[in-house]
């Protein structure tokens, strides 16, 4: 257990910027999301708040089929996590990889700001209870992942322009149980989001009706 815990501590010094330009990138991303969801006006807003009634709706009435969610969550989020993890053995990835994770924190962070925007201070309730939970699995499994397909995608790089060799099947074999990780971590927070946090939502919306 103490050689397990001193590699870890090992790889996350090693990833100490990655992990702090990803921490710092999901935080933009995040607020740019926020002032996005607040400052839209018209038809726009009108669209998104139409959407959340109606989802809120479908979960006060059981309108909404679970295991469609969860199948659908779980394709669209391992579709998202398998094009990251192809980016990571491209040297053309890193920039698009960049871009992926930030428009991902944008969204959430434009969905967050749009909740509270609707419903005020039940809006910020609503973020707590159905919103994050699931999305910390997420953020942990992208994350992960990001770090080892950007750093990937950069040694390939490197290597290319210094013609130097390296370990690639000892790189992939590595690459390969991060994204199990990665899967793991996205089945947990799709089990969350479409089986736990409807049912705690309703049981909420029914409180505070």
């Amino acid at each position: 257990m103490k050689k397990y815990l001193d590699k870890l501590k090992k790889n996350i010094i090693v990833n100490k910027k990655m992990i702090v330009f990803f921490g710092t990138l999901i935080i933009t991303g995040i607020v740019a999301g926020s002032l996005f969801g607040i400052i839209i006006k018209g038809n726009d807003k009108s669209l998104v708040s139409e959407y959340i009634n109606t989802f809120f709706n479908n979960i006060n009435n059981n309108g909404i089929n679970y295991v469609t969610s969860f199948i659908n969550s779980i394709i669209s989020n391992f579709v998202f996590i398998l094009i990251i993890w192809i980016l990571g053995i491209s040297i053309i990835g890193c920039p698009i990889t960049i871009f992926m994770y930030f428009s991902k924190a944008f969204s959430l962070g434009f969905t967050i700001a749009s909740l509270i925007v609707n419903y005020n201070i039940k809006g910020v309730l609503y973020a707590i209870i159905y919103i994050i939970p699931s999305q910390i699995f997420f953020i942990l499994g992208y994350t992960l992942l990001m770090i080892y397909s950007v750093s990937l995608s950069l040694k390939l790089c490197i290597s290319i322009i210094k013609k130097k060799s390296i370990d690639f099947k000892y790189i992939m074999n590595r690459y390969l149980i991060i994204l199990l990780i990665a899967c793991i971590l996205i089945v947990i927070g799709s089990l969350f989001e479409s089986f736990v946090m409807p049912y705690l939502l309703k049981f909420i919306l029914s409180i505070l009706k």
